[in-house]
């Protein structure tokens, strides 16, 4: 005899789709603002796009802004009609158009994986190995979670209707909740206890005869070097300032968001 109650165990089919297009849309939100925004700012922590990607290009003797300006425009370009169509994807999804949804879905994915070759290509080039296998992931992935979404169609033996499973519903709702209130917690913990280092000054260590170094937290920027400078005027005020060197530029290729220099000193009359 059959069970009239169908098993509750299995993820609702278009839970799963809502969370494939909601995961890609808030993806290339996110990378969006980090372009716009850029840099670190109360509540938010990002990198500075145009400096790094001025940088690579630099690496390899291509010094004029314009060619990291250009870059910059096209991945931005490429991310934003990304996002739109992921997004539009969800809002067809919301209303049942199923059609439609997996059209937007497929141009979107064409986007992400013409993005994360773009990139990709950059890493090559400026070899970087680490980012090269980030955008490899990521390409793998979009890749998988389109063919997943493009074969939940049919409606599983876990859903009736449109309905779900209240206690999956319940699971889903307390899980997101706990992943809020951690993230949320995190973050507001980090600008109150580490935000400060981003125009805190930084103590000179001393590593030789007259030779100090100064190693910059990760949110640091010009006004930590400034203020560094004046500290260490005011620290030692026997010493006179000769030369400030920073370490060799292969070195800190990898690290935009680090820098590390040296102040050469000698005793005043």
């Amino acid at each position: 005899m059959d069970n009239p109650h169908p098993p509750t165990s299995v993820i609702p089919h278009q839970l799963v789709r809502y969370a494939i297009l909601m995961y890609w849309s808030i993806f290339w939100l996110f990378n969006l603002l980090d372009k716009i925004i850029g840099g670190a700012h109360f509540l938010w922590v990002g990198r500075d796009r145009f400096a790094q990607f001025q940088k690579y290009f630099a690496s390899t003797g291509l010094d004029s802004p314009h060619i990291a300006n250009a870059a910059l425009a096209v991945a931005g370009a490429l991310e934003a009609f990304a996002f739109v169509f992921f997004a539009g994807a969800l809002l067809y999804e919301l209303q049942k158009n199923r059609a439609a949804a997996r059209r937007w879905c497929f141009i979107g994915t064409l986007l992400t994986l013409s993005t994360f070759t773009f990139f990709s290509l950059g890493d090559h080039w400026f070899g970087d190995r680490f980012e090269l296998l980030e955008h490899t992931l990521f390409w793998f992935i979009s890749l998988a979670s389109y063919l997943v979404f493009i074969h939940l169609k049919e409606t599983s033996k876990g859903e009736q209707g449109d309905a779900w499973p209240r206690r999956q519903v319940s699971i889903a709702a307390a899980v997101s909740l706990v992943l809020v209130v951690v993230t949320s917690t995190a973050i507001f913990q980090h600008n109150s206890s580490d935000f400060r280092l981003r125009q805190a000054p930084v103590t000179a260590e001393e590593v030789g005869d007259n030779i100090y170094k100064v190693a910059f937290p990760f949110l640091g920027g010009s006004t930590v070097f400034e203020r560094s400078l004046a500290q260490f005027k005011e620290s030692h005020p026997s010493k006179a300032i000769q030369h400030i060197y920073t370490v060799p530029k292969p070195l800190r290729l990898k690290k935009a968001d680090a820098l590390i220099f040296y102040i050469i000193t000698e005793d005043q009359p």
